[in-house]
C-alpha cells in the first residue's frame, strides 16, 4: 500500500500517515529508488485495531479485541 491508500483507509490526510511514519507509529518501507512509501496492510490493519489479514478468518476484517457481553 501506499500512503494516498493509507489515508483513504484510516481516513485522514496523507501528511498525517507520513508523521505517524516518522512517529514511528506506523512501520514504512521505500522501495528499491527510495522515493517511494510503502505500508504492508497488515501493519496498517493492526493500527486500526484490526485482525492482521494474515491472520484473519473467511469472514474478512474483524476487531481484533472482542466487545464486552451486552446485559
Amino acid at each position: 500500500m501506499r500512503v494516498p491508500e493509507v489515508a483513504e483507509l484510516c481516513e485522514v490526510d496523507p501528511e498525517t500517515v507520513r508523521v505517524w511514519v516518522r512517529e514511528g507509529k506506523l512501520a514504512a518501507r521505500r522501495n528499491p529508488g527510495g522515493r517511494v512509501i510503502i505500508f504492508c496492510r497488515d501493519d496498517v490493519y493492526t493500527l486500526l485495531g484490526l485482525t492482521p489479514i494474515s491472520a484473519q478468518n473467511e469472514n474478512g476484517p474483524v476487531m481484533a479485541t472482542a466487545p464486552p457481553d451486552e446485559p
